[in-house]
């Protein structure tokens, strides 16, 4: 009987190990994801193509992220009105996702590249109000969004010099508002 079923076994033979496992366990994820779209596109009748692939975290503490975009003609019923269905999509397709894999994955469903260029306007609408608040000296309150929209407006001011943002409110009509630094 042995004691250490590792003895004679190199620490990087361990890790590499390790990582095909790891490796194994998010394409899988990445498959789960893609099946379970495609079949919920096919029951609600959207014509589309999906595209899943697996993006590397921003930060190293974090996990691998899967990316499922879909394309097609007419998707605009997928986004639906201030992105609840696109949402909706991403929040169902993650139950199914989390119960097959039994944890959690980091998953974003996008449709057409929408999410990025959501993002890309949001964080040209939180300078452009960053800069009339520092003009005017006068708070701004920006329109009810959902928690991963204002996060793009705090992440984006951040480091301004000048002002600060905070979340106000109530779901579903939580605002972003942003608001001169106080002086010290």
């Amino acid at each position: 009987m042995m004691d250490n079923p590792t003895a004679g076994i190199k620490e990087s033979e361990i890790e590499s190990s390790y990582l095909d496992d790891a490796v194994d366990k998010i394409e899988k994820a990445r498959q789960v994801a893609y099946e379970t779209i495609t079949n919920l596109l096919e029951k609600m009748d959207v014509n589309a193509t999906v595209v899943t692939r697996i993006v590397d975290p921003e930060d190293d503490k974090d996990r691998p992220i899967i990316l499922a975009d879909i394309t097609g003609k007419d998707l605009s019923i997928l986004i639906g009105r201030k992105s609840e269905t696109l949402n909706s999509l991403q929040y169902i397709t993650s139950l199914i996702l989390c119960n097959e894999m039994g944890e959690w994955v980091p998953l974003m469903v996008d449709v057409q590249g929408y999410r990025y260029r959501r993002e890309r306007q949001l964080r040209q609408l939180a300078r452009r109000i960053a800069d009339q608040v520092v003009q005017t000296g006068r708070t701004q309150v920006l329109e009810p969004m959902p928690a991963n929209e204002r996060r793009i407006i705090h992440l984006e001011l951040r480091y301004h010099p000048f002002v600060t943002t905070e979340s106000t409110g109530e779901e579903p009509n939580r605002r972003a508002t942003i608001f001169l630094k106080p002086k010290e």
